[in-house]
């Protein structure tokens, strides 16, 4: 659809692309994905006859951004001698990126004129422009999105799985499930968001997780939490270790391996013991106020509206909403109804309390070299007998 501005009555009409897309984020796969889509959009509107070209806007060096600027701008300005329309997709456009070359006046300049170039183009002229990685301090693109047919920003990753909001952790989510049902596979609850929180930085790593998952448990198969922790590396900057999950499910055979394999590629165990004490805090929390009637625990976790419920209720009295392990209720409902309290059934108030405070045992001994030992008599103690009060 061809857009028209009008500035003014006697005033030179401005031209502008018959279609204008703009995709960008730090998400290669989904930038890509959205880029592709809109690029098939336009091919579509432009019709059968339409001629259709794809430009790589990767650059290595400064001074290839010179070489792309001419290439684009060239490709923008040369219409069809037949009168079809031309569909041009700037593909993987890194000039916005959050580097050296990027940060250069030589490619800012170069990057100014191809949007220029973009948005004064002949209606016969449908543009799509895919720009990864992004850096969201930029305003080259955004100042484009009032003249845009389509713009898609997507949303940074978020640094920690599970934060509050993360748009694209939801919606890898849905793409692992939709993933595993295609490969003929089942899994058990809480498995897509764990794969998520391990390599969610990128959605290629995400789908391609699931296929190495379902070959594993095979046609017709059930993939497990613990087979993502022994299958799946932590990607970026994912937090999750393997032992604290084998903690929180009890199982003796899984946590002693799991501490083989973590203590394989570490030396020290304080990484470890950080996360499982934020673990604890909130599971001593969780179990708490299972103990004073507020929460219905069960080996699969807290029922649907439970923790929104009890948050109304007791909100005000753990304080500031800023996300910490000492405030249950700053947490992300998902995190603690499906991922935290199924290990608060399995254990009693008084367990917890004791771990916590192996916990601190455990890093005075890591200050005498005694870091795989300490951890393994905690283990142990926690997973071969089970405390009744």
């Amino acid at each position: 659809m061809t857009k028209d501005c009008h500035e003014g009555a006697g005033r030179k009409i401005r031209r502008v692309p018959g279609y204008l897309a703009i995709i960008a984020g730090k998400d290669e796969f989904l930038v890509d994905q959205d880029g592709r889509a809109c690029f098939e959009k336009a091919k579509k509107a432009a019709g059968a006859d339409a001629e259709a070209e794809v430009i790589s806007g990767q650059i290595i060096r400064v001074d290839d951004a010179r070489t792309l600027e001419t290439q684009f701008v060239d490709s923008v300005k040369t219409l069809s001698m037949f009168g079809s329309k031309r569909v041009i997709w700037l593909r993987n456009l890194n000039l916005v990126a959050d580097s050296v070359q990027a940060k250069s006046e030589e490619v800012k300049e170069s990057l100014a004129a191809m949007l220029k170039a973009a948005t004064e183009a002949d209606p016969a002229v449908l543009i799509v422009i895919s720009a990864t990685p992004y850096d969201g301090r930029r305003k080259d693109l955004a100042n484009l999105k009032s003249v845009a047919t389509d713009f898609i920003l997507h949303a940074a990753p978020s640094k920690s799985p599970f934060d509050k909001g993360d748009a694209q952790a939801d919606a890898q989510v849905a793409m692992v499930v939709e993933r595993l049902k295609a490969l003929g596979v089942k899994a058990e609850r809480g498995v897509p968001e764990v794969l998520v929180g391990r390599v969610g930085q990128s959605t290629r790593l995400v789908l391609g997780e699931c296929e190495k998952l379902a070959t594993y448990a095979g046609p017709g198969g059930t993939i497990k939490e613990a087979d993502v922790h022994l299958l799946v590396p932590t990607f970026g900057e994912g937090d999750f270790f393997e032992p604290i999950e084998a903690l929180a499910a009890r199982d003796l055979k899984w946590g002693l391996e799991s501490l083989d394999r973590y203590f394989f590629n570490e030396d020290s165990s304080r990484p470890l013991l950080s996360a499982l004490q934020n673990r604890l805090r909130l599971l001593i929390q969780i179990r708490c106020l299972a103990d004073s009637g507020d929460f219905r625990l069960t080996d699969a976790g807290l029922p649907k509206g439970q923790f929104e419920a009890a948050s109304g209720r007791h909100g005000p009295t753990f304080g500031s909403a800023a996300k910490s392990s000492a405030n249950l209720f700053s947490q992300n409902a998902w995190y603690v109804s499906n991922k935290v309290a199924p290990a608060a059934a399995r254990y009693t108030l008084a367990e917890l309390v004791d771990l916590q405070l192996a916990c601190a045992d455990c890093f005075d001994a890591s200050n005498r070299g005694e870091d795989e030992s300490s951890v393994r008599a905690l283990f142990l103690r926690a997973l071969a007998v089970k405390r009744s009060a």
